[in-house]
């Protein structure tokens, strides 16, 4: 096993140092403070998967910044193939997406639809409400309503990769 001081020292510093350029970036593009949060919780644990990279580096500082960029792009382009998908959804039906609509959109994705991480995703990225506010109604903390979430995407992007 690792030392922890090792690699989780410096890695935490720049996390320190850097979280408040980091927040301020993600939230002028994503435009959602959850999910600033959460595409800078994804690029500090890539950092972290790949931290000989990371810590080698020249430039940890811009290592970690290009990685959040990389991430927050993921994240738009998820974000458009689902509001893609749901504007083609209004354009065969003629009407604004409703109940009814969102229904088909269930329907199209019935293999990860069922679960309710992907309710909670659908709720994130399209009613744009908060983790916390998903949370809370839910009765789960935080952390278990980002896992969750993190799960659905990563099957939905498998199933918009098919």
């Amino acid at each position: 096993m690792e030392d922890r001081e090792g690699w989780e020292a410096p890695v935490e510093q720049l996390y320190k140092e850097m979280y408040p350029a980091l927040h301020t970036y993600a939230l002028r593009i994503l435009e959602d403070p959850a999910l600033a949060e959460e595409a800078i919780q994804d690029a500090f644990c890539i950092a972290c998967a790949k931290r000989e990279q990371f810590l080698s580096s020249a430039n940890p500082h811009g290592w970690i910044m290009c990685t959040l960029k990389f991430v927050m792009r993921n994240m738009l382009r998820t974000q458009a193939k689902l509001k893609s998908l749901l504007q083609s959804l209004d354009d065969e039906e003629g009407v604004c997406a409703g109940p009814q609509e969102m229904a088909s959109v269930d329907v199209l994705f019935g293999d990860v639809s069922d679960s309710e991480d992907f309710q909670l995703l659908k709720r994130i990225a399209l009613d744009r409400c908060t983790m916390l506010e998903v949370a809370q109604d839910l009765g789960i903390s935080v952390e278990t309503c980002k896992k969750r979430v993190q799960r659905a995407r990563k099957r939905l992007q498998q199933k918009l990769a098919r």
